[in-house]
């Protein structure tokens, strides 16, 4: 069985034309777009479209939630057993590609193309909701927990998963992962039994992320009638039914706290480190170095990348207010969403030859989950399909398009929403700047690893 555990694009094959000539492209898509909307997308549409229509009752996806939530805690149980009796090599155990893979990866693309998978299966929730119960049981009262941290604990958290992932020494090794996952169940069961559930899942990295990424898709849970501003359960997705809506009109529904741009920005910031990290110029600083020089070293790599990505995303705000009388912190927020489809090309481009190629690694280990050599299910030893590296480098040009493409609609649709006609367009000039700035980056970590 081919393994390829590993950070970065994987294998790609080499387009028809130059890195200058895509980029050019790039910025001219980017370009006409922007030009396009504002000659044609004169009113806000993506707020009255974010309703949808229902596919599902209520109770088929109460069905369905009950099922995705007994498999991912079934799974969530098998990571961590084969992560402390299991053999300790990332090439055998099934917990690595489980976790950065199947989860961060999978999660990702999946809930950006489709819905909120995550919240469907979420074992973090379903540990967080059995903490409450209990704390219950023992006459204690849930409360709603500190004040005023927004989504800066899952902003936190998610950078200490991206240097797990992208720096720590043995951040791939089955022990060390399985330590990582037993804190983080701790503290969901300490923090549920304490202030229940919902404040859990609104603050974890994972549940916060990925049902930000949700809001850009066609598929999402409604929520209850007598709740429809807020989440009814607290457990990272809705007791309504399934419900189909246009792509991208769930952003301008998205719910935004202090620390959400940051938990958006650090995601990005890693992918574009990971990325760099691969390429040629990445490999040439960081080929001397090894063990935890080379952590520290790939430590300053990534808060550097996640601040070149924020200071763009800067520069478009203050520019927003130089041309409107809103605040920065205002703009900030309200054009959180425009981040969101960024966010997910960047997966897309970087991640799907790996997506590819160890989602079909992740269902034969689970034939020998702890690397014992077991086959139980058969196909223990499958070989990885791989597909055309030519497909694999139109499909990462096409997620750097077209979620540059989303952003600039996302943004435009919010910019007429707020600002008055004449200030709309112009408040996003800079924001056509961060636009370019983004996906040229993109596209160099792409085409010059």
């Amino acid at each position: 069985m081919t393994h390829i555990i590993a950070h970065g694009i994987g294998e790609r094959g080499d387009l028809p034309l130059p890195l200058y000539l895509f980029t050019w492209a790039m910025v001219l898509a980017l370009v006409i777009s922007f030009v396009a909307l504002g000659v044609l997308w004169t009113e806000p549409r993506l707020a009255r479209a974010a309703e949808g229509r229902a596919l599902a009752t209520r109770h088929t996806m109460s069905a369905l939630r009950l099922y995705g939530r007994t498999v991912g805690l079934a799974l969530y149980g098998l990571g961590l057993y084969a992560a402390f009796f299991g053999l300790d090599d990332k090439n055998r155990n099934i917990l690595p590609v489980m976790f950065y893979v199947v989860l961060w990866v999978g999660a990702q693309v999946i809930g950006g193309l489709f819905g909120d998978i995550w919240g469907a299966i979420n074992p973090i929730a379903t540990l967080a909701r059995g903490a409450e119960r209990i704390g219950r049981l023992a006459g204690r009262e849930t409360t709603d927990g500190p004040d005023g941290l927004g989504h800066w604990p899952a902003a936190f958290g998610m950078l200490i998963f991206l240097f797990y992932e992208l720096s720590h020494p043995s951040g791939a090794t089955p022990r060390t992962l399985g330590w990582l996952i037993l804190v983080h169940a701790i503290i969901t069961v300490v923090t549920g039994f304490l202030w229940g559930q919902r404040w859990v899942v609104e603050h974890e990295p994972f549940t916060v992320f990925f049902a930000k990424l949700g809001a850009m898709a066609p598929l999402y849970g409604a929520p209850r009638d007598s709740d429809s501003d807020s989440d009814s359960d607290g457990d990272g997705d809705s007791d309504g039914g399934l419900r189909l809506r246009a792509p991208m009109s769930g952003l301008a529904a998205m719910p935004v706290q202090s620390g959400t741009v940051a938990l958006i920005l650090v995601a990005i910031g890693g992918t574009s480190f990971d990325g760099f990290s691969e390429s040629e110029l990445g490999r040439s600083v960081f080929g001397d170095s090894f063990g935890w020089g080379l952590a520290w070293l790939e430590l300053v790599g990534l808060t550097v990348s996640i601040g070149i990505v924020a200071l763009l995303y800067v520069i478009g705000i203050w520019w927003t207010t130089r041309v409107t009388d809103i605040s920065f912190t205002k703009a900030s927020r309200e054009f959180a969403p425009s981040l969101v489809p960024i966010a997910f090309g960047y997966a897309l481009a970087h991640y799907f030859q790996l997506l590819s190629d160890e989602t079909q690694t992740f269902v034969f280990r689970l034939s020998d989950p702890l690397g014992q050599g077991w086959d139980l299910f058969g196909g223990a030893d499958g070989l990885v399909w791989r597909i055309d590296p030519t497909v694999v480098a139109w499909v990462q040009v096409a997620g750097i398009l077209f979620g540059h493409i989303g952003a600039v609609t996302v943004a435009h649709d919010r910019a007429i929403e707020i600002f008055p006609v004449g200030k709309s367009l112009q408040s996003q000039f800079a924001m056509l700047f961060v636009m370019v700035g983004y996906s040229s980056l993109g596209l160099w970590l792409l085409l010059t690893a």
